[in-house]
């Protein structure tokens, strides 16, 4: 094998390499991964989590102590078979005890004794049930001599419950790492481990946040919120989750303490957000819908129908004369129409509707356009939209 090809063949194990170990997103969805491929000796994630990524973070570290061997493996492969095709006399042996001999030397001694030492370190973990694995001792730090937390299996068993209830936050940080909020704890997944604290004996501190104008979501900002998770019980170390600033209300939600957020972390408004208040903002001028003292009984006791939280507070009144910015009549076309719906929406959901409804690459012209009603899909406009009296 000429040098040129061996730079070559290396440069792209090394790509093939880290796709492996860091799959991007096109891999993820291809099922290009290891957990797709050995997902039946993995067992479901859902009915037992712990369990599941036990066996995860072991063949993670066995197949990735792999790579090396195998590289070497195709390498002397690829040099027999250029040797064997060669017509003429080999080169001078090179000086046996230069550098670049010696390194590559020590390189392939290392590459085939790391499957050996990872293989042992696996059955000594799965030794008494997996015992001895990192996170089944990681768990026996959260046994109080409880019952309920009697030992490693039984903490694991409370994880693997609460996992499968609905209520649990899950928020993707990078491909190979997530973030699992359940009712009574906090985990971080990576490669070969998994970070676990009890929320109870938690501080949550947001300490930096960084924003980026290109992201591979979206061609508008992003923002990153730094959140640094400190345990207080004794031999749980800390640890660090960077997610997306849209997450961090369903993150915030969902933790049963508040998250303290220090004065240099600044959240970065989305789009829509600013658009809401424009739209809010608008709306306030316009006149105010009056509704008949029965119906405004009935209809305070209702939820909106999209958020079902807020009260309805908004109704669609035909206020504008639809005429253009030179006041020509407009077609008929694009008149606004009657809505004969009774109040159902909030004023925040029927700004996130409205713009949900625009071309999504013209948003500084959202608020001159028009939208259709959610239920009877009246024509309408942002004049067409007022409060009702009295629940501005």
């Amino acid at each position: 094998m000429s040098q040129e090809s061996a730079i070559v063949f290396t440069i792209f194990y090394a790509l093939l390499c880290f796709c492996i170990v860091y799959p991007s997103t096109e891999f993820v969805s291809a099922g290009l991964t290891v957990d797709h491929v050995f997902s039946s000796t993995l067992g479901s994630e859902a009915l037992s989590f712990v369990q599941h990524h036990i066996r995860r973070t072991s063949l993670n570290l066995m197949v990735h102590s792999l790579l090396p061997v195998m590289y070497i493996r195709v390498y002397f492969m690829q040099l027999d078979r250029s040797e064997s095709g060669e017509d003429g006399g080999a080169e001078g042996d090179p000086d046996l005890y230069s550098p670049l001999v010696l390194a590559w030397r020590t390189f392939i001694v290392a590459a085939i004794l790391l499957p050996g030492l990872v293989a042992g370190a696996i059955y000594y973990w799965s030794r008494k049930g997996w015992e001895n694995h990192p996170i089944a001792r990681r768990l026996a730090k959260f046994c109080d001599g409880s019952e309920r937390f009697r030992d490693w299996k039984a903490v694991a068993a409370n994880i693997n419950d609460e996992y499968r209830r609905d209520d649990k936050v899950v928020i993707r940080m990078n491909p190979v790492s997530r973030v699992v909020v359940t009712e009574n704890w906090i985990i971080k997944t990576g490669h070969y481990w998994i970070n676990i604290a009890k929320q109870d004996d938690t501080a949550l501190i947001a300490y930096k946040s960084d924003t980026h104008d290109v992201s591979q979501e979206a061609f508008e900002t992003v923002q990153y919120v730094n959140i640094a998770v400190k345990p207080t019980r004794p031999g749980i170390r800390e640890f660090s989750i960077r997610i997306n600033a849209l997450d961090f209300k369903d993150l915030q939600d969902r933790i049963n303490r508040p998250i303290t957020i220090l004065s240099s972390v600044k959240f970065h408004r989305s789009v829509l957000d600013r658009f809401v208040d424009v739209f809010k903002d608008q709306v306030s001028q316009n006149p105010t819908y009056r509704a008949e003292r029965h119906a405004a009984a009935a209809d305070s006791q209702d939820s909106c129908f999209a958020c079902m939280q807020a009260q309805p507070n908004i109704k669609i009144q035909k206020n504008c004369l639809d005429v253009d910015e030179e006041g020509e009549a407009l077609p008929e076309s694009r008149c606004c129409q009657v809505c004969n719906c009774r109040p159902m929406w909030c004023i925040d959901c029927v700004a996130k509707w409205f713009a949900s409804r625009q071309n999504q690459s013209e948003r500084e012209s959202w608020l001159q356009q028009k939208c259709t009603c959610p239920m009877c899909r009246a024509r309408f406009c942002v004049l067409d939209v007022c409060y009702i009296e009295g629940m501005a």
